[in-house]
């Protein structure tokens, strides 16, 4: 009986899988279909010591192209590569001691230096020019030189020139700081004197450039490199712009100590202001080439000068230590020849204006023998044309040689030596050309 019980227990649970798989199959038919799948499906895993097969002609790509610098690279990987452009041109401005070679003395001064890689075309000699403005007032304004050998050949602008030789494509590499030369600063000349800044420039060019003036546009246009530096120095000495100011007030106290001098010694106004007039003309006819107003304006001060002179006292010694206070380079020796010519503008030097005349040289710290030298600058030039007068006089011509001038002076004397006329007028013409002849027979017989 148990084996009837089993069999119809198995015969129930074949009935319920076989019930249970037809519902599962009505289902899955009534459900809709899964999203389509586009992708391909995933490569098989390779297996193991399998070698892909190689790539088609069609399927190989084109061969990349390399830079120069790539291939130097991989040709020389042990060579440190480096292009020229890589550190830019520069330059630098360093304040100094300077010594000189001979005397060993000091004197303060700058040095330059400049650094970088300059780029050439081809095979290149390759100079620098070295510039200097004055950048102080917020404007820029020329520095000038006063030596021949720094100065600019039409604006005497300073400019330092110096030259780095043959240069092979593609440039000159890099070599760190190199000198181009130094400077002392009183080979230079700016507007001011003080605390200044001062802005160089450097400027690489080929040396067939080199000689141009700077302010050639040429120079700039054949540029291979170029660099700026700026430092601030205390310059001592007066610029030019403080030393035109100096000579403009200095030539009025020249004209002023004129005045006063010849007030001093009593001489005739109508005499002595001729002489000044022809000064002061003779220094404005100096400044020819100069600004028009800077001109003017010495024009001005001269006349200001003279108009004060004639209508007040004034004190010699004040005038001559303010004249050596502007400390201006021949000032003192033209107002002491000024001088002389209003001392003896009646003819000759009397003592008593000689003594004046020593007292003025201590006043402007001059030797006595700057007083004779232009004492006799004066008799020379007043003998030369006394000279010219002589010969006029008897028809002679100081051009002709020592036998034609001798002839001529003894026919003159033979002339006018043997007539005794009885008009008095004509008396005293032939004395006159007797009197010439004698003077012309001492100087040049």
């Amino acid at each position: 009986m148990n084996a009837y019980v089993c069999i119809a227990a198995a015969m129930v649970i074949a009935g319920g899988g076989v019930y249970f798989y037809l519902w599962r199959k009505d289902k899955a038919e009534a459900a809709p279909p899964p999203p389509r799948q586009d992708k391909p499906p995933p490569p098989p895993p390779p297996r193991a010591n399998h070698r892909p097969p190689p790539p088609s002609a069609s399927q190989a790509k084109p061969p990349s192209s390399k830079s120069a610098e790539q291939v130097f690279r991989e040709a020389f990987p042990g060579v440190r590569f480096e292009p020229i452009s890589s550190k830019p041109f520069r330059m630098r401005a360093e304040a100094c001691l300077l010594r000189d070679k001979m005397s060993g003395e000091e004197q303060a001064g700058f040095r330059i230096d400049v650094s970088g890689g300059i780029e050439v075309t081809g095979e290149t000699v390759v100079d620098l020019v070295v510039t200097m403005e004055d950048v102080s007032d917020g404007s820029s304004q020329p520095v000038y030189a006063t030596q021949e050998k720094h100065q600019d050949d039409q604006t005497g602008q300073f400019v330092l020139r110096s030259t780095i030789g043959k240069v092979s494509f593609p440039g000159r590499p890099d070599s760190g700081w190199t000198a181009v030369g130094v400077v002392p600063f009183a080979n230079i000349r700016a507007p001011k004197s003080g605390q200044r800044s001062l802005r160089l420039s450097c400027l690489a060019v080929p040396s067939a450039l080199s000689r141009l003036t700077v302010i050639d546009e040429r120079l700039r246009a054949g540029l291979l490199a170029a660099a700026t530096t700026q430092f601030d120095v205390a310059l001592v000495r007066k610029g030019y712009v403080e030393q035109r100011f100096a000579r403009q007030n200095a030539a009025g106290l020249v004209v002023c100590l004129g005045l006063a001098f010849a007030a001093r010694v009593r001489r005739d106004a109508l005499l002595s202001e001729p002489v000044i007039r022809s000064w002061m003309r003779r220094h404005l006819d100096q400044l020819k080439g100069e600004d028009a107003r800077l001109v003017a304006q010495t024009q001005a001060s001269l006349e200001a000068a003279a108009a004060m002179a004639k209508g007040t006292r004034v004190d010699l010694g004040v005038v001559c230590r303010e004249l050596l206070a502007y400390e201006v380079a021949g000032m003192p020796q033209e107002s002491l020849a000024l001088c002389v010519e209003v001392g003896r503008v009646d003819g000759s030097v009397s003592a008593e204006v000689m003594a004046e005349l020593k007292g003025l040289c201590r006043e402007l710290c001059l030797g006595l023998e700057e007083l004779h030298r232009h004492i006799d600058a004066a008799n020379e030039g007043e003998g030369a044309v006394r000279d010219q007068e002589y010969a006029e006089l008897v028809g002679l011509d100081l051009g002709w040689d020592y036998r034609r001038i001798r002839r001529h002076l003894l026919d003159q004397f033979m002339k006018w030596n043997s007539r005794h006329p009885k008009d008095a007028a004509e008396r005293a013409m032939i004395t006159r050309r007797l009197e010439a002849i004698a003077k012309l027979r001492q100087r040049y017989l």
